[in-house]
């Protein structure tokens, strides 16, 4: 595959998270917003205006049959990210996803498999293996300037309280299942100083279905 002189960008869930990858795309040369597609019209509308898309789509499947777009940024909720990104990898387009890859291990065994079927390329949009602090442990390791890494404990917090309030979906796929869903948050940036090491076993514990909210509505436990 070339190199591109221009890539052209389709961003999902335009009115919400995936306009807010604006300024990263403007630091690429020849990249461009050319479409944006989300489910709430007027947010679509001034998605359009504010990312400056020549085209815009409520229905994604329509955006990927229609729009002459390289690249999708999917900035939808957690469960759509699956579905969404096969969808691209099976028309050819390229993906960067937010995070989490998948909601279940069927789906990241699904996402793999459109993965390697596909001659697009696929890409979780971690952001935390490139926060400073976590980079500049990695170059030292690649240095090897602290040795041989063989432990390390990583933490990421995150206060969703006042943002259940806006995105009620999050009260589900965040903090009411059984299973942590910014993980790569913190297994990440350790991963990339320990290189060439897998994850074969994971120990998991929360509480968040014994929690009840300010509305005094409970967290699904699924």
């Amino acid at each position: 595959m070339g190199i591109k002189e221009s890539l052209r960008i389709g961003v999902v869930g335009a009115a919400g998270r995936g306009g807010s990858f604006l300024s990263a795309i403007e630091a690429i040369p020849g990249a461009h917003i050319h479409a944006v597609c989300d489910i709430d019209p007027q947010g679509l509308q001034e998605a359009a205006a504010r990312l400056g898309a020549a085209e815009a789509y409520i229905d994604y499947e329509e955006m990927l049959a229609r729009s002459a777009v390289d690249a999708v940024i999917i900035g939808t909720p957690m469960p759509l990210h699956v579905p969404q990104a096969i969808a691209a990898l099976q028309c050819g387009v390229h993906v960067l996803c937010e995070v989490p890859a998948g909601v279940s291990i069927e789906e990241c065994r699904a996402l793999v498999a459109a993965c390697r079927e596909s001659d697009a390329i696929y890409a979780m949009a971690e952001n935390y293996i490139h926060t400073r602090p976590n980079t500049i442990v990695r170059e030292l390791v690649r240095q090897g300037l602290m040795g041989m890494p063989y432990y390390g404990e990583g933490e990421y917090l995150h206060e969703l309280k006042d943002l259940n309030e806006i995105t009620r979906w999050r009260r589900r796929w965040q903090t009411g299942i059984n299973g942590v869903t910014y993980g790569t948050h913190s297994l990440g940036p350790l991963l990339q100083w320990m290189p060439g090491d897998r994850v074969v076993s994971v120990c998991c514990a929360g509480s968040g279905h014994h929690y009840r909210d300010a509305r005094g509505d409970e967290y699904e436990n699924e």
